[in-house]
């Protein structure tokens, strides 16, 4: 739980995960179009799906496919000491995460980063896909990115030798992403 004063209102943040589902749909895009702006994650994954599709191991995919996939909203109540029945706390998206066929993906809004949100996100989902019958799960990171980079560390993502891809965006940007893996069994 994160408290900001706010005048004489105190706001208190606290955070919980959602699977995402139809009642969930619109603020979800929401979230997805600030994300987008935010960052060009989500425009290197699908430049590098569009480049790996040419090379896919199609037995390892098939046995991927047959495991569920599932998303979820990480989501912010602000309550305040105001709050009534009338008058509820709001409650807003502030990240996402997603597994299917074992790549693991998250985003975090920048205002909300370095909270432990990332960190929770990601060990909620290992411990779902522990219970699915996932085997491993994997992630493409940019080289760049020291923080996640670290986080994945941390939570035992390894590094696979020789995975690493660069990827160029049509701003012009060219990053390389390193394939990380956590084996779940």
């Amino acid at each position: 739980m994160m408290a900001k004063a706010t005048g004489e209102n105190e706001v208190t943040l606290s955070y919980s995960l959602k699977a995402l589902d139809l009642a969930h749909a619109q603020a979800a895009q929401d979230l997805l179009a600030v994300l987008k702006q935010e960052s060009d994650t989500f425009q290197l994954a699908d430049e590098l799906a569009r480049q790996q599709s040419e090379s896919i191991d199609e037995d390892e995919m098939a046995a991927e496919a047959d495991l569920p996939a599932k998303t979820w909203l990480v989501w912010a109540e602000a309550e305040t000491k105001a709050d009534t029945e009338d008058n509820p706390a709001v409650s807003y998206p502030v990240g996402i995460g997603s597994i299917a066929a074992g790549e693991l993906g998250i985003a975090i809004l920048s205002d909300y980063q370095n909270q432990g949100l990332g960190r929770s996100t990601i060990e909620a989902m290992v411990d779902w896909s522990e219970k699915v019958g996932y085997d491993r799960l994997w992630l493409d990171v940019d080289v760049k990115n020291q923080v996640a980079r670290h986080l994945y560390d941390e939570l035992g993502f390894a590094i696979v030798a020789g995975a690493e891809q660069s990827v160029k965006l049509p701003t012009g940007r060219t990053a390389t992403l390193e394939r990380r893996e956590l084996s779940l069994l």
